[in-house]
């Protein structure tokens, strides 16, 4: 399976968003995938920065990167990691090698990418807010096509596999991604062609993922320098960090046969801003359902054999 990808990432906080990067390169390297581009929808320009350092360590200085400039402000940070994109070495050279200055809009990257795409080929991976997904939405015809962002989302675009919901779970107070988004996860499931098949995969999936500073620091103790691993080393860990956002480029790349899955129906955002589903024939969503022991130990097995 060869799959088209645009990463749409809260860059800046968890390190799942890194890991999943990094696979991304892994299946470029495979010849399994192209990752089109990566689009930070979180707001600030240290995020965009920490996309351009991962893109140009791992030798893909020319990958896109666009950055959310309306959105969610002063979101929750569970690890400040941004910063090291801009560590120095004893000598006072740059750890990390630079490739891009300045970053596009969100929305103008996106359209970009999607003008210059064959129909229906674009998996969207949203492994973070809404946000930049709405901008695309809401946007209008450009230089890039006469396309107003609906339409254009309904031509280009085959599936988005979003990293977010609560459906199997007595907790009714939301997932992270969905909640912080707010209005603009409103916008996204208001105007999004319902033609498009979304799949989730929610948090309770990925609570079993959870790959420890030690474990890591071990998986890449051959490796002298790489971001994920100077994260571990200069940040303290979060306890609660969890290997979410990797699940849905595992679904993408490796396919439908790694996870259980719900029956197809409908998502509904609520008020609330809480998530719904409701189970019917004519539906094109699902969700995946939370892994065997057996599944869990591929899961990581993927992550880890990446680095």
């Amino acid at each position: 399976m060869f799959e088209s990808i645009i990463i749409d990432t809260d860059l800046g906080s968890s390190t799942d968003d890194v890991a999943t990067i990094c696979m991304a390169y892994s299946y470029m390297r495979q010849g399994r995938a192209k990752l089109l581009g990566i689009v930070v929808d979180r707001i600030g320009e240290q995020n965009a920065v920490f996309a351009d350092v991962l893109n140009t360590y791992f030798g893909f200085p020319d990958i896109p990167i666009g950055l959310c400039r309306n959105g969610v402000e002063n979101p929750q940070i569970f690890t400040d990691y941004a910063h090291i994109a801009e560590k120095k070495r004893a000598d006072g050279s740059p750890l990390f090698a630079r490739s891009q200055t300045i970053f596009e809009d969100d929305y103008k990257v996106y359209r970009k990418i999607l003008a210059s795409q064959p129909d229906n080929s674009v998996t969207v991976l949203s492994i973070g807010f809404l946000t930049s997904l709405a901008n695309l939405l809401t946007s209008s015809p450009d230089e890039y096509s006469q396309l107003d962002g609906v339409s254009l989302v309904a031509k280009k675009i085959k599936r988005i596999i979003v990293m977010g919901g609560k459906f199997d779970e007595a907790d009714k107070t939301g997932e992270y991604n969905i909640m912080q988004s707010g209005r603009f996860a409103r916008v996204f499931f208001d105007l999004l062609p319902k033609e498009i098949p979304v799949s989730y995969s929610p948090e309770a999936v990925g609570n079993a993922l959870y790959w420890t500073k030690t474990e890591i620091l071990q998986t890449m103790a051959h490796i002298d320098v790489h971001p994920l691993k100077q994260i571990y080393l200069d940040c303290p860990e979060d306890p609660y960090q969890r290997m979410w956002d990797p699940l849905t480029i595992i679904q993408a790349v490796e396919g439908d046969d790694y996870f259980s899955w719900s029956p197809q129906g409908t998502v509904t955002l609520q008020k609330d801003f809480t998530l719904t589903f409701s189970s019917c024939r004519s539906g094109i969503s699902r969700y995946q359902k939370g892994g065997t022991e057996e599944q869990q130990r591929c899961w990581m097995k993927m992550i880890e054999n990446t680095f």
